[in-house]
């Protein structure tokens, strides 16, 4: 496909638009990480909506409630999110400044929900992310892998070594040179969001 045609699938899947504004208002009022309600409420519905319920793999003996009470809860309680959070805050868009950063972030929260669930958790926290800060972070899951993949088979990142998990790091940066193509071939600049459509949605 040609990057006219990736155009025609950013506006895909409009009936999620609701369900996922909701997403955004909720971490957007409740925006840190110090209420047992808050915190639950947010990695709960994120998870679940998107298909990355970090209970997902837990120790069967484990119901669902006391896993997120004697784990889930305190160890966010206890962990630098917040920190990582309001610095990434800071920025304003993607750019090859902000990019370390952007993913020193999402591997902090990859590690720290797998000291919690014990498993890779890095589509999850890609997606907690990305309704926290919408502009800076794109939905990783094996779709979106597929799609990159096939849209820029022979890209090749040029990336930070240090503190990056590099899964989801050369995913983003394929990510980005693929945003970067549309936008010096139809000179418009796609949100992170219509990005996540293409990929959801390219067939080839």
């Amino acid at each position: 496909m040609n990057t006219r045609e990736l155009l025609n699938l950013t506006s895909r899947g409009a009936i999620w638009n609701l369900g996922n504004k909701m997403l955004y208002r909720l971490c957007q009022d409740y925006p840190d990480h110090k209420s047992p309600e808050v915190i639950t409420a947010k990695i709960w519905l994120i998870g679940r909506s998107y298909a990355a319920a970090i209970e997902r793999g837990r120790k069967k003996e484990q119901d669902v409630d006391s896993f997120y009470e004697s784990r889930v809860v305190p160890k966010i309680q206890r962990s630098h999110l917040d920190q990582h959070l309001d610095e990434v805050r800071q920025l304003s868009e993607i750019s090859f400044e902000s990019i370390p950063i952007i993913l020193k972030t999402h591997k902090y929260l990859t590690d720290l929900f797998a000291k919690i669930s014990g498993q890779e958790k890095r589509s999850l926290a890609s997606k907690y992310l990305h309704f926290h800060c919408p502009s800076l972070f794109f939905l990783y899951d094996s779709r979106a892998v597929r799609g990159a993949r096939a849209l820029c088979p022979r890209f090749r990142a040029d990336m930070p070594t240090d503190n990056v998990d590099t899964e989801y790091a050369n995913f983003f940066l394929r990510v980005v040179h693929l945003r970067n193509k549309i936008q010096k071939n139809e000179g418009c600049l796609l949100s992170t969001r219509e990005m996540d459509n293409i990929l959801f949605n390219v067939v080839l």
